[in-house]
């Protein structure tokens, strides 16, 4: 099964003497990286691009807050001449409550037409608040909270999941789900951690440039891992999973 976790976003507070050290660190895990304007401006992104996201709606999240979240992620991807389209694929009860048991149900399908990433927007339940309370208790006890808000695959980047619904004034403070799919979005565009964005830009420049390949496959954006690897058609990131 491929790993996802090197690539999620994930939320940490810290108590008193480590609370700047704990900005910094959100900084990061929720942008992947900073932005360099001149860097960025100094690369030819090429012509405009598409991006089809097939979006699996956990019961509770609506298609207007999808529209809405997108709308945010279409800001970020407008420098790189960049626009991701949700394509409605199905609304359903979450397949579990952890993360793992999220990604065990997506590897489970496969990647087809017009899909060119898979993306589950993960809801609110009863369950979540449950959990939100017990970790609420250990952050008011010992001043730790851990809480992972979305991941993306690290094998393929072609699939992934975000918390699309956030209550918790906690929550809210340090992230959001703009923010969270902003971050994964970024994954999903082949990107991993780095502290500042360059490295991102060209691997942006790069994806871009082999989905005007002829050997890619036609009205497919393909993917390509930070570690180089290429993925030009469906068929190939299917079989790798």
């Amino acid at each position: 099964m491929p790993s996802y976790k090197s690539f999620s976003s994930f939320h940490l507070l810290f108590p008193k003497s480590f609370f700047i050290f704990g900005l910094l660190l959100f900084v990061r895990c929720t942008t992947v990286g900073f932005h360099s304007e001149a860097k960025r401006s100094a690369i030819d992104f090429g012509s405009f691009a598409e991006i089809k996201i097939c979006t699996i709606l956990e019961t509770g999240v609506s298609e207007e807050e999808t529209n809405k979240l997108f709308d945010y992620w279409n800001e970020e991807l407008n420098l790189y001449s960049i626009k991701v389209v949700p394509i409605p694929y199905r609304k359903m009860e979450r397949p579990g409550f952890t993360g793992g048991a999220i990604f065990s149900y997506l590897y489970t399908l496969d990647l087809e037409p017009p899909c060119d990433r898979i993306l589950y927007l993960k809801g609110r339940t009863l369950g979540d608040l449950v959990y939100e309370f017990f970790t609420l208790g250990i952050f008011l006890g010992v001043g730790l909270k851990l809480e992972i808000h979305g991941a993306v695959d690290s094998k393929t980047h072609s699939r992934g999941y975000i918390k699309s619904k956030y209550i918790s004034t906690l929550q809210i403070l340090f992230t959001s789900p703009e923010s969270t799919l902003v971050h994964e979005g970024y994954h999903l565009l082949g990107c991993g951690h780095q502290l500042f964005m360059e490295e991102c830009y060209i691997q942006i420049q790069k994806v871009k440039t082999l989905a005007r390949e002829k050997e890619t496959e036609p009205g497919f954006f393909p993917s390509i891992t930070p570690e180089g690897k290429k993925f030009k058609n469906r068929e190939a990131i299917n079989s790798e999973e």
